[in-house]
């Protein structure tokens, strides 16, 4: 297998990861499950994010790494609207309160918020990826 095909294989693997995070999300939204529901809308954005970055031959081991890459390589070049930013640390913060916060729980306004801002940013980004991935 060539390397273009190869990373083809890889994007079209992260793009449907981030597709199933998305409806797992929708899903938790629906359940009423808001902690689960925010956590699943940022993984959806966090698989395209390392999907568009490796589209540079970029990857990153940590979170931080990814977004800050994300920024740096797409954002700043004005790739992707400037919102987008402030979108994904709303998405972080709201995936550490709802996968790790006992006392404080994401609310219902927000995980819903979370999952509407997820699936656009999503939406943009496959979009983007859309060359790179197999016909």
């Amino acid at each position: 297998m060539n390397v273009d095909l190869q990373l083809a294989a890889q994007l079209h693997a992260m793009v449907g990861k981030a597709e199933r995070a998305l409806r797992a999300a929708e899903r938790h939204l629906e359940e009423h499950d808001y902690d689960f529901a925010s956590s699943k809308a940022y993984y959806a954005v966090f698989h395209v994010l390392q999907a568009a970055l490796l589209t540079k031959q970029l990857t990153f081991s940590k979170h931080a790494g990814v977004i800050s890459g994300f920024s740096e390589h797409f954002l700043k070049p004005g790739l992707f609207p400037g919102d987008f930013g402030q979108k994904i640390q709303r998405l972080r913060k709201d995936r550490e309160m709802g996968d790790y916060g006992y006392a404080l729980t994401v609310e219902p306004r927000d995980a819903q918020e979370d999952v509407q801002i997820a699936a656009q940013i999503f939406s943009i980004i496959k979009a983007y990826l859309k060359p790179f991935l197999p016909s």
